[in-house]
């Protein structure tokens, strides 16, 4: 046990030392901050993230969102909890210091009362003729929904009767810790108990326990551990009160979020759900932000949202990142009718096969909320069958057919999502899910779907999987007792082998009704625009998958006028796989449009392949557009020594030398240059 606590030692030590290193890298300003103003009430992984900002801007807009994530109204002018909260500072900073060397603020009384504030009654206790230390009670009514007792005492008492205030606990100092030292060891617990209660009953009470009614004997030699997990849970409070998800989403969206200076992180609920059509996948999203300000003008309702999507693979190489402009807006008389409800913003993003990490940013640009989403999915590969996460909703209908996209528009029919999984008794039980890529054998095969209650099925059924390839169930929950369920879908084959499964769950609510909230969702074109299939060839580039690259836009190219953006990407892939004369063939059409990656990539094509001439002429080319490149002033070094032109290959080399001057291989060249000459 004593060496697990000199390790444990050690860890926290090296915690230390790792935070001075970075403390020492602060601003004075920002180390009274972090170590005086904001140190009871700033959770441990705000305090972390805060350590990792570089720049004054990024610490100053973390700052905001710290007190707005506090603010008990925001939206308006006055921030309550920072103001009293530096009431408090102040008043703990006067009083508390008072006959000791440290600041009010850092001592025992100075810490509740920062965090708890002020208390509904404080006694105190000097010295008496019952040889008791100065002490103080001070009583406080708990928030039973954060783990407090309704009525609590805190004690704090002088120990030696001078000097500052110490925090009492029960179990750790006793009744004897109240009676003067001089005398102290005369006094066993019931004995000390009992000097105390000559001066108040109620102090007495306390000393046994910080909450009333729960004292225990005064003659037992041990006390209970609740007034120490009362006091820890006190400490807490910081992190219970607010949650820490608002700094990690802060750290992640760092850059964007500090640009705009959107800072009022508004907690949100959300669902990722990865569809297949036609041998594609689509992921769709909604976020559901717990609050959306509607700015209003004229007869018009809006928000103007933007959202920011970064998808990344397990190694953590980005494969896809875009801002998107999603304008919300209705008329004033639509808006009246929802403005108490929640939002849901929905999304399609086009994917390719694998396993990734989904980081999306919600962000309202005019009123500065910006809400966050972190998952990850799996995007099924052709050929091989599985199965999808079970969708819950709380709501679908048909839609007659258009020639649209939008988030979770499957098969003719709006589904909306439940991103709580929570239904009331009146409600459907509505579940969605797909079989991916089901091979000819599944049309035999069955499916099975079970509602459990802990170990009793509620409700099952079987069928034939058929020629299905996506299910919508509905169930009543009328007979539903409150409470958790579980659905698990289960596909067998023809000798009843499970060849597949999904599980999830779901919960039912006493109440008689769930606020639902209203949808909104980007409009995209069909599913068979050119617009999808270049966001894949674009995913494909990222995880050097070249051929799916060709085999995505190839057929776009084909077509009468080729769009630059696609024979830009058909050219990077067939460069990537070597084949030059290919890429140039593709170029060609485009070659004049004056665009420094297309001629730069003719350039390097006709290098690859030996023209040197024409090589030179399309490095130049390059250098007039884009500017001073030094890769491609290299390259025209190297392509006029290639055509034995020393003299213009030493010129472009002692420009590049001059531009960057630390290349040694360059200035190897230059020299031995210089000598055949």
């Amino acid at each position: 046990m004593r060496k697990i606590f000199i390790l444990f030692t050690i860890f926290l030590s090296l915690i230390s030392i790792a935070e001075a290193n970075q403390k020492q890298e602060l601003p004075d300003v920002w180390k009274k901050w972090l170590d005086e103003e904001v140190v009871y009430i700033i959770t441990p992984k705000e305090r972390e993230i805060f350590f990792s900002l570089k720049s004054e801007r990024e610490r100053e807009t973390f700052m905001r969102a710290f007190w707005l994530q506090r603010d008990p109204t925001p939206g308006t002018p006055t921030n309550e909890f920072r103001d009293e909260h530096y009431r408090r500072l102040k008043y703990a900073t006067e009083f508390f210091g008072r006959g000791t060397v440290k600041f009010g603020w850092e001592t025992d009384r100075g810490r509740i009362y920062i965090i708890l504030g002020e208390p509904v009654d404080t006694q105190r206790y000097y010295e008496t003729s019952a040889n008791t230390v100065p002490t103080e009670l001070w009583q406080y009514y708990g928030d039973t929904s954060l783990g407090l007792p309704p009525v609590f005492n805190i004690v704090f008492y002088q120990d030696m009767s001078m000097g500052d205030y110490k925090l009492y606990s029960p179990s750790f100092d006793g009744p004897q810790r109240l009676i003067r030292a001089g005398t102290r060891t005369n006094f066993g617990r019931y004995e000390a108990y009992e000097q105390i209660k000559q001066v108040s009953a109620e102090l007495a009470e306390a000393t046994l326990s910080l909450i009333p009614g729960t004292g225990g004997d005064p003659s037992s030699q041990s006390a209970s551990l609740s007034s120490d997990l009362l006091v820890s849970n006190i400490q807490r409070l910081p992190e219970k009160k607010v949650k820490s998800q608002w700094a990690e989403a802060f750290a992640r969206h760092k850059e964007i979020v500090t640009t705009d200076y959107s800072v009022s992180y508004i907690d949100s609920n959300h669902v990722l759900f990865v569809h297949q059509e036609n041998n594609r996948n689509y992921l769709h999203v909604v976020i559901e932000p717990n609050r959306t300000s509607m700015n209003q003008y004229e007869e018009k309702a809006y928000a103007p949202m933007k959202l920011n999507a970064k998808i990344s693979d397990l190694k953590g190489e980005t494969v896809h990142q875009e801002e998107k402009n999603i304008q919300v807006e209705m008329n004033l008389e639509d808006f009246r009718k929802i403005e108490r409800r929640v939002s849901a913003v929905g999304d399609v993003i086009p994917l390719v096969e694998g396993d990734f990490t989904i980081d999306l940013l919600l962000r309202n640009t005019q009123s500065k909320e910006f809400s966050s989403v972190e998952g990850s999915v799996h995007s099924p590969s052709s050929g091989m069958p599985s199965l999808s996460p079970i969708l819950f909703l709380f709501n679908e209908k048909a839609l007659p057919r258009k020639l649209q996209t939008s988030a979770f528009l499957f098969h003719g029919r709006q589904l909306y999502p439940n991103t709580r999984r929570l239904y009331a008794k009146a409600d459907d039980l509505m579940i969605y899910f797909e079989i991916y890529n089901p091979s000819l054998d599944f049309k035999s095969y069955t499916l099975s779907i079970a509602i459990n209650s802990e170990d009793k099925i509620l409700a099952s059924h079987d069928e034939l999987v058929g020629d299905q390839t996506y299910f919508l169930k509905k169930y009543q929950l009328s007979d539903f007792a409150s409470g958790y369920y579980k659905v698990l879908v289960t596909v067998r084959d023809n000798e009843g082998n499970e060849i597949l499964s999904e599980r999830s769950e779901f919960s039912v609510s006493h109440r008689s009704n769930i606020p639902r909230p209203w949808s909104y969702s980007k409009i995209y074109p069909p599913l068979w625009h050119p617009y999808f299939s270049m966001v894949r060839a674009y995913q494909y580039l990222g995880l050097e998958k070249f051929g799916r690259v060709i085999h995505e836009v190839e057929n776009l190219y084909n077509r009468a006028n080729p769009h630059k953006e696609i024979a830009k990407l058909l050219a990077l892939a067939y460069f990537n796989l070597s084949d030059y004369a290919r890429v140039i063939e593709v170029l060609d059409p485009i070659k004049e449009v004056q665009e420094v990656e297309i001629i730069e990539l003719i350039g390097k094509s006709y290098f690859q392949l030996e023209s040197f001439e024409s090589a030179i002429e399309y490095f130049k080319k390059t250098l007039i557009t884009g500017g001073e490149i030094i890769e491609i002033i290299n390259l025209l070094g190297y392509s006029y020594l290639e055509i034995d032109d020393r003299t213009e290959a030493l010129s472009y080399f002692e420009r590049s030398l001059k531009l960057s001057p630390n290349q040694p291989k360059i200035r190897e060249i230059i020299e031995k240059i210089k000598k055949k000459n």
